[in-house]
């Protein structure tokens, strides 16, 4: 079944990016740099990627502050809570790389979800938006019906805007997905080295993010500020 989902997810996102219509978001790059917000979402996951305000224009995000969000994202207090996260579904699952049962196997697959979402996050917020000259922020809907929020939740999945606010296919995430997941089989036990395997867990990041997205748009107004 999760291999079924995963590879609708894929289909999804290729499909909905060769459809990228061309309308505009609210960025203006003549506003001057504006800081990352230090907000979070649920209070656990950093919201430094989040436009709160569909509506109010925001400044370009500038390469440097790229890399400032992958590298904050990474460092964060909630990065060791999600490889744990990761980890403990891994085991009670059996899914993703077969370590085996165990305190032993259960640090391996930590260390694995860490390496994997650091290097998530160095793709897809930093150098290939850097390499597209797109914004690697989620733009929320902000209103609207609850299935066309959810529907703008999938279709960021797949359709992005680029640093001067035209709609761009999200590169980013299609493609720092996919790099990260083929990354991750150089730490991976061969016996989870094989095609299906992969883009397996190719969708399940689409998936994982889509979930991200929906909390961002449901949660994005109540966000915490935090320092």
């Amino acid at each position: 079944m999760t291999r079924k989902l995963a590879i609708f997810l894929v289909l999804f996102v290729f499909t909905m990016a060769a459809a990228t219509s061309f309308a505009q978001a609210k960025i203006d790059p003549t506003l001057p740099e504006s800081p990352l917000p230090h907000r979070r979402v649920l209070l656990l996951f950093p919201g430094y990627e989040t436009i709160q305000d569909p509506v109010t224009p925001v400044a370009t995000l500038r390469t440097r502050q790229k890399f400032e969000m992958a590298y904050r994202k990474t460092f964060d207090p909630s990065f060791l809570i999600e490889s744990a996260m990761f980890a403990g579904y891994d085991q009670l699952a059996s899914y993703g790389p077969q370590y085996g049962p165990g305190a032993g196997p259960f640090a391996e697959r930590f260390g694995y979800n860490a390496a994997n979402l650091a290097s998530t996050f160095l793709f897809t917020d930093a150098l290939l938006p850097t390499a597209f000259h797109q914004d690697p922020r989620y733009f929320r809907k902000g209103s609207g019906s609850f299935a066309s929020r959810i529907w703008w939740a999938l279709r960021s999945e797949a359709v992005a805007y680029k640093d001067q606010g035209g709609e761009m296919p999200n590169y980013a995430n299609m493609l720092g997905f996919g790099m990260s997941t083929a990354l991750s089989n150089a730490y991976s036990p061969d016996s989870s080295i094989t095609f299906p395997k992969t883009m397996e867990r190719y969708g399940v990041k689409v998936g994982v993010s889509f979930g991200l997205n929906i909390m961002r748009e449901f949660g994005g107004s109540n966000a915490a500020e935090h320092q």
